[in-house]
């Protein structure tokens, strides 16, 4: 298991460096409150934007994003409510959600990879 954690850190700042290269500002890199975790926050173009890494060193059990399942994707949209309440962000903050699908050496991300399933309200 903690082999496994140490790859996801390596890889999530791998994207983190990627994304930086693309003009994205990381906020926060492995955020967590009781509602769950998220991997990357970053900001661009106007949006709050919450990224979950998911990576595979081959397709063998499918494509990366394909982990992100309705129950993963409730608890990242949950830890965002926690996210935008604890840093008082307004509720009509323009907010996506990413998936950075890393399969080797290749980054791709899905932008919109999943609707908003929180009930944050300021």
């Amino acid at each position: 298991m903690q082999n496994k954690r140490r790859m996801g850190a390596v890889q999530e700042t791998r994207v983190a460096d990627w994304l930086r290269r693309r003009g994205y500002r990381i906020l926060a890199q492995n955020y967590r409150c009781r509602f769950g975790e998220i991997d990357l926050i970053a900001a661009k173009n106007g949006y709050l934007i919450f990224i979950e890494v998911k990576y595979r060193s081959t397709d063998s059990c499918g494509a990366p994003q394909e982990a992100v399942d309705a129950r993963k994707q409730q608890r990242i949209s949950n830890a965002a409510s926690c996210y935008l309440y604890m840093k008082q962000y307004p509720p009509d903050t323009p907010c996506r959600f990413d998936v950075a699908a890393v399969s080797g050496e290749e980054i791709e991300l899905i932008r919109d990879a999943f609707p908003y399933c929180g009930n944050y309200s300021g």
